[in-house]
């Protein structure tokens, strides 16, 4: 479940609604947002994403902001804040193997900081759609 009233805390999982899609990262302060894209001033395109830090105000490009609430059931499977923020900071210049929207994209990155596992629920949603469309 995801909250636009909740304030982020050090290791919240954000995401910004950009029409077609959300993006997503991870809170440390206003001036530290770890995401996987193209860092500011480059070329936004798969090849050049790697996990990098920009601002919040950056982040949001003028979107709402949205922090993940968590279900008791992720609370026992999610590391601790701090462990979150270690995790993502260890990741930074790294292109996590190659940015791939379907199987390894910015929500893919932000739950593997905090579960430590690689999962797109937007990507899960939109396969499962397209799936039903083809029974």
């Amino acid at each position: 479940m995801w909250s636009n009233t909740k304030k982020p805390e050090m290791g919240s999982q954000i995401r910004v609604n950009r029409g077609l899609y959300y993006h997503h990262g991870i809170y440390e302060s206003d001036d530290v947002i770890y995401q996987f894209a193209s860092p500011v001033g480059s070329e936004v395109s798969p090849e050049t994403a790697i996990i990098c830090t920009t601002s919040l105000d950056n982040f949001l490009k003028g979107g709402e902001l949205e922090v993940r609430e968590y279900n008791e059931e992720e609370l026992n499977k999610k590391r601790s804040n701090e462990e979150i923020i270690e995790f993502a900071k260890s990741k930074l210049g790294s292109n996590m193997g190659g940015y791939n929207i379907i199987s390894n994209n910015c929500e893919h990155f932000s739950n593997l900081c905090a579960f430590n596992e690689s999962k797109s629920n937007q990507v899960d949603d939109i396969l499962s759609l397209l799936g039903g469309l083809f029974r």
